[in-house]
């Protein structure tokens, strides 16, 4: 085993949001975020300034990106969540301009190596992981080996179409579409968030309370498709849904509730990500301790709480 490269920059790239973070010593800390630019040059600049301002001795960036990312190519093939980062060598890009070895993986499959590794899942084989946020990203773990597919695509259950009206499974079960939604209904100007929509369900908006009831209805068909499809042994939700107190539980009983009404005997094993937000960063992490000949052995991470 080579020794570990360390620190590690990791960032993850969402359709909304960019987090970072350094991994030190089993550790993650300086961890923050900032809204995800509306072009490459602006998240290049971006990028460039927190590794600047950050001013540690990095070995590397580790990255998490949306879409079907090619880790040997080195870029995103077909469509991701943003739009800019697509078919062109990102990886070689952000190397030039960090002046350091890059690693980049599918953020899902980012989430799938966290918790294969140190989380939720490091006790079975056969799992799958679920990611809900812009849109829902997935992966798949088959004999604790992340599985990919012929063209980077295993997991993108976002993509499954649900409806005669030919919707997909993120357009109808994301919680950022959900808010959308909420807010063409109404007729407002205002964005709301998901957690916003959430709140105004609690307090008796009944608008609300049908779009959220929607979007757990989708999920739980679209979940329960998943189950009795690939018959896995866990299913881990990612997200910042993931952290909302009741959902996991919520949606597992849904799901049940499906599989008793289908006959289907089977049981639903549910939990949420163990890293919650930061599956990905930690993921990432992992990826390039993989690109980079070192396989660490499963320990106990330590997080900072910011």
């Amino acid at each position: 085993m080579t020794q570990k490269p360390e620190p590690i920059l990791a960032i993850d790239i969402g359709g909304t949001t960019v987090k970072y973070g350094v991994w030190a010593a089993e550790n993650l800390t300086h961890k923050n975020r900032f809204n995800t630019p509306k072009t490459w040059p602006e998240l290049l600049d971006k990028l460039i300034a927190v590794k600047r301002e950050l001013a540690l001795p990095f070995a590397g960036v580790a990255v998490s990106l949306p879409g079907g990312v090619d880790t040997v190519v080195g870029k995103i093939s077909g469509t991701s969540a943003v739009d800019y980062l697509n078919e062109f060598p990102i990886k070689a890009t952000l190397r030039t301009a960090l002046g350091v070895p890059v690693s980049i993986q599918n953020d899902a499959n980012c989430a799938a190596l966290a918790e294969a590794w140190w989380g939720n899942a490091k006790d079975v084989d056969d799992a799958i992981y679920m990611i809900i946020g812009t849109g829902i990203g997935g992966a798949m773990t088959i004999n604790g080996q992340l599985m990919a597919g012929q063209d980077n695509f295993t997991g993108e259950f976002g993509y499954m179409v649900m409806n005669p009206a030919g919707e997909t499974f993120s357009q109808l079960a994301s919680p950022v579409k959900m808010a959308a939604r909420y807010q063409r209904l109404k007729e407002l100007s205002t964005a709301f968030t998901a957690q916003d929509v959430f709140d105004l369900a609690n307090n008796g908006d009944t608008i609300a309370q049908q779009c959220v009831g929607e979007m757990l209805n989708w999920l739980s068909i679209g979940t329960f498709n998943l189950y009795v499809s690939l018959n896995p042994q866990r299913l881990l939700i990612g997200g910042g849904i993931s952290a909302r107190p009741g959902f996991v539980a919520d949606l597992q009983q849904r799901i049940q509730h499906l599989m008793h009404q289908h006959k289907a005997a089977l049981t639903a094993d549910v939990r949420a990500c163990r890293f919650l937000n930061d599956a990905n960063l930690i993921g990432a992490v992992r990826q390039f301790y993989v690109e980079n000949g070192d396989e660490p052995a499963a320990g106990a991470v330590r997080m900072e709480v910011r």
